[in-house]
């Protein structure tokens, strides 16, 4: 029973922080890949945030308990750190995240955070009367003076960011092959066009980051219980029925392929219009977007999808900027 309590705690832990962390796994918001890309412009805090909150919560939760007289499920409570980190591992692993995650820091975190709450436990928790805080001796205050004196220092402290483009690149790639290796038969046989490959990729890409397998298996069963149309496969197509990922990009395909031969002709007119080359490139990014807005209805996404193709054709496709051109090599191909 304690185990089971203790196991219950450290779940509770992983979304807690994760709510606080604003990267709540759980929520229906899409996130971008980039965002693993950020720079660590505040390290003493993210560090004391991720070793520091498990302790807290540990000694609330003990605190609590010994308020209930439920002395017996505070023994050894820094399992609960055991357990968090392994499960937050194993979350990551599940959502297909390996090739994101910095795993070298991932074990120095999880190796502070059990380290420090077992020294915690030990010191301080494992004696009820410890868990009352302290502060007759002033050199405790000086203590805490010089603590945040350090942590503010060490927070102005920007971190490179060379090893998250490392690690997203190879996530990408990975990924990319693997779509790759199951879906470019379809796509080749729709299409000719490699922008708009590009933008298919980068829909499956970015659909696959937000909804990975595991999720996707979810929708799977609530498409069973639902009277309404759910979003299905890697695609994220709105259905009535059951589809699985391979029916779900026919179905996406489809659906982009039809959306460029309504925005053509528009496209065409105002295409006719125009002389310099800046214009042209600006028009033929604000279709990009209008098409992709028609896939998914949101600013933000358009903006995140068009990133990911440029990103992959800088990577993958030799930074060629004819590739990057969808509407106009598609009079090109219609030879108009």
């Amino acid at each position: 029973m304690v185990i089971l309590f203790q196991i219950f705690a450290a779940v509770v832990l992983f979304f807690l922080i994760n709510t606080i962390g604003r990267f709540a796994p759980v929520e229906s918001r899409y996130y971008q890949i980039t965002s693993f890309l950020e720079t660590d412009e505040a390290p003493a805090f993210n560090f004391s945030f991720r070793i520091l909150t498990p302790v807290v919560f540990i000694i609330l939760i003990s605190t609590l308990l010994y308020q209930l007289k439920l002395d017996a499920y505070v023994k050894d409570i820094y399992w609960v750190s055991i357990y968090y980190v392994t499960f937050r591992a194993l979350f990551n692993l599940i959502i297909d995240r390996a090739y994101l995650i910095n795993w070298k820091k991932q074990v120095f975190y999880a190796f502070c955070i059990v380290l420090a709450t077992y020294v915690i436990y030990e010191k301080l928790i494992i004696k009820k009367e410890n868990l009352m805080p302290n502060f007759s001796d002033i050199s405790n205050e000086l203590w805490i003076i010089i603590l945040i004196f350090l942590y503010n220092l060490v927070n102005k402290i920007q971190l490179s960011e060379n090893g998250a483009e490392k690690r997203k690149l190879r996530y990408i790639k990975h990924t990319l092959s693997n779509l790759k290796n199951k879906y470019s038969t379809i796509i080749s046989s729709r299409t000719d066009i490699i922008r708009l490959e590009q933008i298919i990729y980068a829909i499956m890409l970015h659909e696959n980051f937000n909804r990975p397998k595991a999720f996707r298996l979810l929708e799977y069963v609530k498409s069973k219980f639902s009277k309404n149309p759910v979003s299905l496969g890697i695609m994220q197509v709105k259905s009535d029925g059951f589809i699985n990922d391979l029916q779900s990009v026919e179905k996406g395909i489809e659906i982009l392929i039809k959306e460029v031969d309504l925005l053509f002709p528009k496209f065409k007119e105002e295409y006719g219009k125009l002389n310099g080359a800046y214009e042209i490139e600006y028009l033929e990014q604000s279709y990009q977007a209008k098409l992709i807005r028609a896939y998914n209805h949101c600013d933000d996404y358009a903006y995140d999808i068009i990133e990911l193709a440029d990103y992959i054709n800088e990577k993958f496709y030799m930074n060629n900027p004819v590739y990057r051109i969808l509407f106009g090599n598609y009079i090109e191909a219609q030879g108009t």
